[in-house]
């Protein structure tokens, strides 16, 4: 969703603004996943599960149900969830099928809407006071609005105006403490165009309504607090929230409600977001950095979603780095890599993904690998993921100047000034843009927060770099068409020991270079069952268990039962570049890590991903290479490793 300065009717506050969908088409690898995201499950999630995804704002279909409220709920994310990924999936793609499944919902959605003005979906005869009712139909209005963003049609802005009109008319006096608020979004997007103050009122009543009435960590006042409590909020829902500030601040400029949201974020990146950049979420709920920590895959997209956000409000390019870490890392590290099913819990140290190897979820399927489990959120945010990033990926400003936020191939056009970026990036170190148009605008690079010494060189000749607040690089004044801009981030490999204090205090090792986190892949054996999903899959369509391939190991030796030595110099450590026909199924790069084998580090028969015993540990023989490759080329692996003990 948007705000275009164009647009806007009525003074804002951000100092970004996304580029109109469409604007940034995929090349590269990116278009390879998303086309294979088409053929999986993003082209085909609402055929799974017609009655939770296809058709909840078309007939108001829900799957069956003694609570019809609770069912609704459900239905309503789901359904809205798929949808908002479906259309940005079709529009980055600009893929004429897609487009038109986009538009055949759209135009059921809009004959569906009330005579009032009621667009969400839940019937008549169920309660229209319930939490989800808003957050679902929120979900519901970002895909509307992302369609009108990318087709500029103002049948759907108008029904997408009248829906929230009917929240600000019926929910006066009703206000919901957990995700209902997530509607502010829309709310404040919509007010930006149209002026309404209603819009605006109704936001900021919300928030005040919290600060007395609810039970989360949800509060402005909570958000400027230091403390953010383990366990005291369902993580997804904190990421969600904890924009909604900065969101007011677009609308009125109040600075409390921006150090509201910046702050309440900071806090969780410090204590429950991992260095791989999933947001801890063990059974769902906020928890703290470790090997075996899981992350709800619903928490990389909303994260994901908020640093988009925060990145438009505050022109701060620290946003591209955690927007990067996490879609890069973590988020592929809990895929399919045929885009066919994604795992609803991942952790970093991930031996098993199994029915029963969760150490946190009484769920007995939360870490196998499937297409849309008992309920589908996770699957239907799978599908939004990437193409948010794309859309992220170049942002611009009052003067149509354009702030290149994240790297990788695409085709980016904005009013004034567009061009190509032909990349491997992140497995490779250098870009090449294309300047296609130029007509005064400037163009500003991010430059990643790892990166020591930057290289820019436009038709051969070095460029001069004026840095600017926020942490973004002007690049030459003088761009014309036809330009051609060489950039290279030199990537060097770094060991970080990862902060696991809160959870288990073993100060494990892992390695990164560029943005990329590497982990020692395991060997896996994959088994496909019926599994239990509320409408039975069609032939091709299946659930996996993800086993180790133990064949040729030997017992309590395995390849991946090794330790680090903390003292390593990296510099030893060796890259190798290889030729690759999709980079997440066929690792591009691999480093070659010194370590040595540490017996009994994880059990033969483990039934549970746990973390070995001890805080360092025990070895045997010489050091010998390890391989590693990136985290998200994975589905089973090692990425902290434990230390060796020293003498």
């Amino acid at each position: 969703m948007n705000i275009q300065f164009g647009l806007t009717t009525v003074p804002t506050f951000h100092k970004l603004a996304k580029l109109p969908l469409g604007a940034i088409v995929a090349k590269g690898w990116i278009k390879d996943q998303l086309l294979l995201s088409k053929a999986g499950m993003g082209g085909h999630l609402d055929e799974l599960e017609p009655k939770m995804i296809a058709r909840p704002f078309i007939d108001y279909s829900m799957f069956e149900d003694e609570n019809r409220t609770f069912a609704a709920g459900w239905c309503s994310e789901i359904s809205g969830t798929y949808w908002t990924g479906l259309v940005q999936l079709a529009y980055t793609l600009q893929d004429e099928e897609l487009m038109q499944k986009a538009t055949a919902w759209v135009e059921g959605v809009l004959a569906h809407q009330e005579p009032d003005g009621y667009l969400g979906g839940y019937p008549a005869d169920t309660n229209r006071m319930a939490d989800y009712n808003a957050w679902g139909a929120n979900w519901c209005y970002r895909a509307l609005l992302s369609y009108y963003d990318a087709t500029g049609r103002e049948d759907v802005l108008q029904a997408v105006y009248r829906g929230l009109l009917w929240f600000c008319e019926n929910w006066k006096e009703s206000k919901t403490d957990y995700v209902g608020s997530t509607i502010i979004e829309s709310m404040i997007c919509v007010y930006a165009i149209t002026g309404d103050k209603r819009l605006l009122a109704f936001s900021e009543q919300w928030l005040t309504w919290l600060e007395d009435h609810s039970r989360w960590q949800n509060k402005v006042s909570q958000y400027l607090s230091p403390n953010l409590p383990y366990t005291s909020m369902h993580t997804v829902a904190y990421g969600e929230d904890v924009k909604h500030p900065a969101l007011i601040y677009c609308a009125t400029g109040e600075e409390r409600m921006l150090r509201a949201s910046v702050n309440g974020l900071d806090k969780a990146l410090k204590k429950m977001v991992q260095p791989t950049g999933g947001p801890g979420s063990n059974g769902e709920f906020l928890s703290p950095i470790s090997a075996i920590t899981e992350t709800e895959y619903c928490n990389f997209s909303t994260f994901d979603h908020t640093y988009i956000w925060l990145a438009m409000v505050t022109k701060q390019a620290e946003y591209g780095d955690l927007l990067e870490r996490c879609v890069f890392n973590a988020a592929q590290g809990a895929r399919k890599k045929d885009e066919r099913a994604i795992a609803y819990m991942s952790s970093p140290n991930q031996l098993r993904a199994n029915r029963h190897c969760s150490a946190f979820s009484l769920e007995e399927a939360n870490e196998v690998y499937a297409p849309n489990y008992h309920v589908a959120c996770c699957p239907a945010q799978s599908v939004r993921t990437i193409p948010e990033f794309v859309r992220a990926m170049c942002m611009t400003d009052e003067e149509e100047n354009l702030y290149l936020l994240c790297y990788g191939p695409a085709s980016i056009r904005g009013r004034k000034l567009a061009f190509e970026i032909d990349t491997a990036y992140p497995f490779r170190q250098d870009l090449i843009l294309t300047i296609t148009r130029a007509e005064g605008a400037n163009l500003y690079v991010r430059i990643p927060a790892w990166c020591k010494k930057p290289l820019f060189e436009k038709d051969g000749v070095k460029c001069a770099l004026v840095p600017t607040d926020g942490g973004f690089m002007l690049l030459d004044e003088t761009l014309r068409a036809g330009d051609v801009i060489h950039i290279t981030f030199p990537m060097e490999v770094t060991a970080e020991i990862v902060n696991d204090a809160d959870m288990s205090g073993k100060y494990p090792i892992m390695y990164k270079r560029g943005p990329l986190v590497y982990a020692l892949p395991i060997p896996t054996q994959w088994s496909s069952y019926e599994g239990t999903p509320r409408t039975p899959l069609p032939k091709g369509w299946s659930w996996f268990e993800a086993q180790p391939d133990f064949t040729g190991t030997i017992r309590f030796k395995e390849p991946w039962c090794v330790a680090a030595d903390e003292d390593l110099d990296v510099g030893i450590i060796t890259v190798t570049e290889k030729e690759s026909s999709y980079v997440w199924s066929e690792p591009a790069v691999e480093l070659s890590v010194p370590m040595k084998i540490s017996p009994y580090t994880y059990r033969h028969a483990q039934a549970k991903n746990l973390e070995p015993t001890g805080q360092v540990r025990e070895t045997e023989g010489e050091s010998f290479p390890v391989t590693l490759v990136p985290l998200g080329c994975t589905n089973l692996r090692i990425t902290y490793f434990p230390r060796q003990k020293k003498g």
